[in-house]
């Protein structure tokens, strides 16, 4: 399952975001494997953030998955676009692209069909 996020940095706020995502997976990501939860968080993963920290709290620690982003993903040299999944194991690649049209670069990410 894939679930697409884009969260409005100045209309939700981090802890609004978490416990959206705490409700996704209480409702409809409950053992669901493999699960991809990708998209424009708004929150860089390059800067040392209470925002950051709480984001992976839930997401790293308590649902274990794995962040898979590290370079930046926009031409202000950011990490805002983030990649989590809990099958690492099963991907075979990811990345940013370069994109023309907008100061986002576009990710992606490729699973093995095991």
């Amino acid at each position: 399952m894939s679930l697409v996020i884009y969260r409005s940095k100045s209309k939700v706020t981090t802890t609004k975001l978490v416990d959206a995502l705490k409700h996704l997976h209480d409702t409809k990501l409950a053992n669901v494997v493999p699960t991809l939860v990708l998209g424009d968080f708004n929150i860089n993963l390059l800067e040392d953030t209470s925002e950051k920290k709480a984001l992976s709290k839930y997401l790293i620690e308590e649902k274990g998955y794995t962040q898979l982003m590290t370079q930046f993903t926009t031409d202000y040299r950011t990490l805002i676009d983030h990649i989590y999944t809990n099958v690492p194991h099963l991907v075979t690649s990811s990345g940013v692209l370069e994109s023309y049209f907008s100061d986002h670069k576009p990710i992606f990410v490729s699973l093995t069909s095991n």
